[in-house]
Order: C-alpha cells, then structure tokens, then sequence
C-alpha cells in the first residue's frame, strides 16, 4: 500500500516542477506574463477537480455542501488560490524559484499563529523554537545576494513571496474548516477553483492585458499547470493516509527539490548560493519542528 508520506514526497516533486517551469516560461525568449500563468493554471484546477468532483458524487460518496462549508471554500480559492498564487508567481519572477520557495517556507508560522489566534491556545515549547528557526533561516536565505540586475537584493520579491506564503496559509486554515464541516476535498477544490476562476478572469477583464499575454496555452505553461494540479492531488492523497505533520514536512521538502532543478533547467539564470541552501534546510527544520511541536 502507498503511504502518505510517499504521497507528500511526490507531491514535493510535483510542486517544486511546477515552480521552476513557471520561471522559465516566465524569462524564456517570448516570455508569458505571471497572470497568464495563473490563469491556465487555474483553468487546469477547474477541469480535473470539477471532473473528480462530479465523479466523486456519482458514486454518492460526496455529503452535501452547507453555507459554512461553501463560505469556507470560496474564501480558501481567494485566499489561497488568486492572492497566493498571483503574489507566488510575481515573487518567481522577481527573485527566483529557489529564493521565492524558500520564504514561502513561512506560510507553516502563518498557519500556526493563525490557528493559535483563533483557538486562543498559547505556543508550545516545540513552535517557539520552529519559529526562531524559520527566521534565522530566512535571514540567511534574504541576506544573500539575489538573482535581480547586478546581484542586488530585491525587497519587493521578497514581500510578495511572503504575501504569497500568508495567502497559503488563509486558504489552508479556510480550507480546513470547511472540510471539517463537509468532508469532501474534491469537491471543495473545486468550489474554491471555479472562485478562484471567477476573480482572476474578471481582474484581468478590467484591466489591460499584460505584456506576454500571447499564447498562454504553449507546452511549457501547460506542462506547469498540470505539474501543479498533480501536486496538489497527491497533497490531498498523502493526507488522507498520513498525519497531517509528517506529510507536511516531507511536502516542504519541495525547496530543496527546486534548487536542484534550478541548477538543471535554469543553467545561468539563478544563482543557488551556500546561504541559500543552508537557509532553506534551516527553515524545513523549522516548519518540523512547528508541526511536530
């Protein structure tokens, strides 16, 4: 039997293709813009979930939606889905994927001090040292030389990867609440797809169509799209077999996963320096120790 936490792995993997794709075709010769990229990405969410979905209530194994649980979800696709992965994809524009992956570390510290915020439950021991780790290890991850003009640091990347990781981590929290209410992932995914489908269709209707808006549906954004799509299913696999903890952490693992990717796929466009890696293997720790403690 496949156990979860092979699923996270191979979650970690998917995800991590997925974010290195998307910087390529992002500064490759005829680049497509961040939104177009989310765009598809979106659109590929909405098919296979809404197709799962229906499958899944065909078999009369999906319980019934209620306002909650629909409130739930449609906040997790805003939340997590169009402010997330619009601030996720600008960040691997500007600072690259290894750089960007590893500050978005920090949605698990979101995650916690939300869900503490919430249950009024005071830190343990365990989380206070994950959090002191995760920001000594985005210290070491920022203070290194970025892949912007010239080397230079690029504060408004970072932002937007944290923006990014705060995002997730509102989807995720939302996310949870609404499959505690109607446990249902499938169909929750869906829910939150097809919002998130709305919005980002409506946004990019009311503005100018961005540079690099031209063939958004060539190989290489398709082939990120579905990466990511896929990542996300083998997530939900991994957690209906495995504690949540143990297959969130091999999941974040994904970091270290796209700095080897990088120095494949993307040969002279970032630089992947000791502080990056060391930082990154300091933040997994941490987010393990935030899970675990």
């Amino acid at each position: 039997m496949v156990t979860g936490e092979l699923f996270g792995l191979l979650a970690a993997a998917a995800f991590a293709l997925a974010t290195v794709l998307s910087r390529r075709f992002m500064v490759g010769p005829k680049p497509v813009a961040p939104e177009a990229g989310v765009f598809v990405s979106i659109v590929t969410n909405v098919v296979v979930f809404s197709l799962l979905a229906a499958l899944e209530a065909g078999r009369g194994s999906s319980p019934p939606l209620t306002g909650r649980s629909l409130l739930y979800f449609v906040l997790g696709g805003l939340c997590g889905t169009v402010a997330g992965r619009n601030l996720s994809y600008q960040s691997v524009l500007r600072i690259g994927p290894s750089r960007s992956t590893a500050i978005r570390l920090s949605n698990t510290l979101f995650a916690a001090l939300i869900g503490l915020a919430v249950l009024r439950e005071l830190p343990r021991p365990g989380q206070l040292a994950g959090a002191v780790l995760i920001t000594v290890g985005l210290w070491l991850v920022l203070r290194e030389r970025a892949s912007g003009p010239e080397g230079r640091p690029d504060p408004a990347g970072a932002l937007l990867a944290v923006g990014g990781a705060v995002g997730f981590a509102l989807g995720d929290t939302f996310r949870r609440a609404g499959l505690q209410i109607t446990p249902a992932p499938f169909l929750g995914a869906a829910v939150g797809a097809c919002t998130a489908l709305l919005v980002q269709t409506g946004w990019l209707a009311l503005r100018h169509r961005p540079a690099g808006w031209d063939r958004p549906w060539r190989l290489d954004v398709l082939a990120s799209a579905i990466a990511n799509t896929a990542a996300i299913l083998l997530l939900f696999l991994g957690l209906q077999r495995s504690p949540v903890a143990n297959v969130a952490v091999l999941y974040n693992l994904q970091v270290l996963l796209v700095i080897l990717l990088s120095r494949w796929m993307l040969r002279g466009d970032e630089r992947v320096g000791a502080g990056l890696v060391v930082g990154s293997v300091v933040c997994v720790v941490g987010t393990a120790a935030v899970l675990f403690g």
